[in-house]
């Protein structure tokens, strides 16, 4: 706990530190802290009067029918036209891999496979600026930026999706040495 004469110490200290930061302020540059004081009159009185001259209709839920009284006119063709595109926009399906063919899953896959490394050294990089390590690292902080830049490379793009499709195949591929060697 502060006790009250540390406390009022501190207020003391942080009123006289206001005071002479006020000084040097007006020392430094007296010209241009009046000179944006009196900009900012300017641009508040300009906005000011920009307000006040605003002749656009507020739109609230009593005005909804006067503003929007068109709707009235239109044609049955034009409200069903109206929904259908409505109806068009909203259901649309985003686009997932099961709904690619294969040939193109396998070029993304080897293309992944080509330019994993250049991914990687990027996400590495990323990671060493995260953590701000410059110089000799230690084992902990070696192990840390690469778990980081790990973490950064699957969360980029799709990778995990290809990540994964390769882990498929090695175990296909281990099952069947398996099956020949035994």
């Amino acid at each position: 706990m502060v006790s009250e004469t540390e406390f009022n110490e501190l207020k003391d200290l942080t009123v006289s530190l206001n005071q002479q930061i006020q000084t040097l302020t007006l020392q430094i540059a007296p010209d241009h802290v009046k000179a944006e004081e009196e900009n900012m009159d300017i641009l508040i009185d300009a906005h000011m009067r920009d307000i006040t001259s605003e002749n656009r209709p507020q739109m609230s839920s009593a005005g909804l029918d006067v503003n929007n009284s068109h709707f009235k006119d239109l044609s049955n063709h034009e409200l069903h036209e109206i929904k259908k595109m409505h109806k068009k926009d909203h259901t649309r399906v985003p686009r997932t891999i099961l709904d690619e063919p294969l040939g193109e899953i396998m070029n993304k896959t080897v293309n992944f496979m080509t330019y994993s490394f250049e991914g990687h050294s990027k996400a590495y990089t990323e990671a060493l600026l995260m953590e701000n390590v410059l110089g000799d690292m230690s084992y902990y902080e070696m192990i840390k930026v690469n778990i980081i830049a790990l973490v950064l490379f699957i969360r980029s793009d799709q990778n995990i999706l290809y990540i994964g499709i390769l882990l498929g195949f090695l175990s296909i591929i281990i099952y069947l040495v398996n099956i020949t060697t035994s």
